[in-house]
């Protein structure tokens, strides 16, 4: 996952044959055969359901608990857990189609390389600026006695290329530590987005039922739109998600 295009869309896992708790058995035992399986809450779940639990993340933020991934809200480009959950970042998220929205839900994808290189091109007055830390909100899940907020930059270079980011959470880190962002820093983030939205630089990858995605949470930022559900309970929209740490992490 750290080489290449850093993603691989597995399909035809045969998931009409089994229940939820069999499909659940066989993705967490595929998990362990592909890295470390690191909690992705403070009750410790390694199998995390990304479905729609009502939650509304403008209304309800600074609550435990409170995240998009429990929301039918569309999801801008981010990587997963800034906040450092586990102790350590995710290097490979797994996503597992149990089901799919009545409409929407689609996701896609963008390489941090990508949008390097073009702002390295087109705007190196911003780029500097992202290599410096931002606060960083990690209130949606903190563990005892730790700050609420992080310092992370969105581009580090040791080797590789590593991004982090997830605008709404250092909005919000910049605000708790009465910082709130300047007007070169809302330029570079700016800067950085507009560049992802740009026709022909992310692409859009369909999920069906039965389909594992797997992607680098060291340089691809993902994304998700907003969707309308089924209104039966059964019928729901449902993922699971595995984060993923490299074998001696």
């Amino acid at each position: 996952m750290r080489n290449g295009c850093g993603f691989v869309v597995l399909r035809g896992l045969g998931l009409d044959e089994l229940d939820d708790d069999q499909a659940r058995l066989l993705y967490a035992g595929l998990g362990r055969q592909l890295g470390t399986v690191l909690p992705q809450n403070l009750r410790g779940e390694r199998l995390y359901s990304v479905r729609d639990e009502g939650i509304r993340v403008e209304a309800e933020y600074g609550r435990t608990g409170v995240r998009f991934s429990k929301s039918s809200a569309a999801f801008d480009f981010h990587t997963d857990s800034p906040s450092r959950v586990a102790g350590h970042t995710p290097d490979v998220i797994g996503l597992l189609v149990l089901r799919t929205a009545k409409a929407g839900g689609e996701s896609a994808l963008v390489s941090g390389y990508a949008l390097h290189n073009i702002l390295r091109e087109e705007r190196p007055d911003i780029l500097h600026r992202l290599y410096q830390p931002f606060w960083v909100d990690r209130r949606a899940e903190l563990p005892p006695g730790e700050e609420p907020v992080l310092p992370v930059p969105v581009f580090t270079f040791d080797g590789q290329l590593t991004v982090r980011y997830l605008r709404f959470y250092i909005t919000k880190g910049q605000e708790w530590k009465a910082e709130p962002l300047s007007g070169a820093d809302v330029e570079a983030l700016d800067a950085f987005e507009e560049v992802m939205r740009r026709p022909g630089v992310a692409m859009t990858l369909p999920m069906e039922r039965g389909d594992l995605q797997l992607i680098s949470n060291t340089f691809l930022l993902h994304s998700r739109t907003n969707y309308e559900d089924y209104a039966e309970p059964e019928r729901k929209r449902h993922y699971l998600r595995l984060w993923l740490a490299d074998r001696g992490a």
